[in-house]
């Protein structure tokens, strides 16, 4: 494909209709020339419309093919395995199109690179736990986000179900968990999609600042210092809940998180021990005192 071909798609991409002789303009060849290379993109595959008279032009139809990368050896096997890792997230808000984007990759490489990633493959796995829950409103959470469209969600948690409208603003994977970030009457706020029972998109749209903003925001609220002693095994048992724990034992946590942050504390039990504050203190010894008790 010539450089001017790759040109085209991009001004193409834009999603407007552009004239012969804008294209022309926009790539310093005649409109003959343009003709030309139109007719070869449409025998490429490329879904390229023509409207003929005053007001016509070309433009590209929907679910068109994207122009080809051009990389290096290195590249395109790194980009492979990226596609081959992205099979093992579950319930990728793509659906199944993601198991097979690896084959059909690897199937338009060269032989020879090709057979370097068959080989490859057979010796670079990914491990992890199999016991993870499904999430199969992933997708529909994601086209929600997309659209900037309220959701209505029945959601799980631990004092029952219930039934209400947020704002999907953004989406995170956190320990191949999905969660859905969203405005409600309650605030910013987390849920585990995986707990969501049903889900309805509802016409209305919303505003808001996008994911980064609010959680960068959301870091900014008052904070108490939680100040910790811990073993080494400690550090180990606690490092996805703490960050950075290999080096400190203080850390800034937002004072509503305090409860959840005691219950992620018991997983390591006397390898850790609180110093401060009080508060996460006592939240410790009544955890310790249900434990005895139930143990009686």
């Amino acid at each position: 494909m010539k450089k001017r071909h790759l040109q085209l798609i991009r001004l193409l991409n834009r999603g407007r209709r552009f004239t012969a002789e804008e294209l022309a303009q926009e790539t310093g060849a005649s409109i003959r020339t343009i003709q030309r290379d139109m007719l070869s993109l449409e025998e490429l595959g490329y879904p390229i419309w023509s409207v003929p008279g005053t007001g016509g032009g070309y433009e590209m139809l929907p679910n068109r093919l994207l122009p080809p990368l051009h990389l290096r050896e290195q590249e395109a096997v790194a980009l492979y395995l990226t596609l081959k890792w992205m099979e093992h997230i579950p319930d990728v808000p793509f659906g199944d199109i993601r198991s097979t984007l690896s084959d059909w990759y690897v199937n338009e490489l060269p032989h020879d690179v090709e057979t370097k990633i068959r080989r490859l493959e057979r010796n670079i796995l990914w491990l992890g736990n199999k016991q993870i829950p499904k999430a199969p409103f992933t997708k529909d959470i994601y086209q929600a986000i997309e659209r900037k469209n309220k959701i209505e969600m029945t959601y799980r948690s631990t004092n029952g179900s219930r039934t209400f409208p947020i704002a999907p603003v953004g989406m995170a994977l956190l320990d191949l968990k999905w969660y859905v970030f969203g405005l409600s009457e309650l605030g910013f706020r987390q849920y585990r999609i995986d707990r969501i029972e049903a889900v309805q998109v509802l016409e209305e749209s919303f505003e808001s600042e996008d994911l980064v903003t609010l959680l960068k925001e959301s870091d900014e609220r008052i904070g108490v210092t939680v100040h910790l002693e811990l073993t080494p095994l400690g550090r180990r048992l606690l490092e996805d809940v703490l960050p950075d724990i290999d080096e400190l034992n203080e850390w800034d946590v937002p004072e509503e998180e305090l409860p959840f942050l005691s219950r992620q504390l018991l997983r390591a039990g006397a390898e850790v021990e609180v110093k401060a504050p009080e508060q996460l203190r006592e939240m410790m010894k009544e955890h310790a005192e249900q434990l005895i008790q139930r143990y009686m």
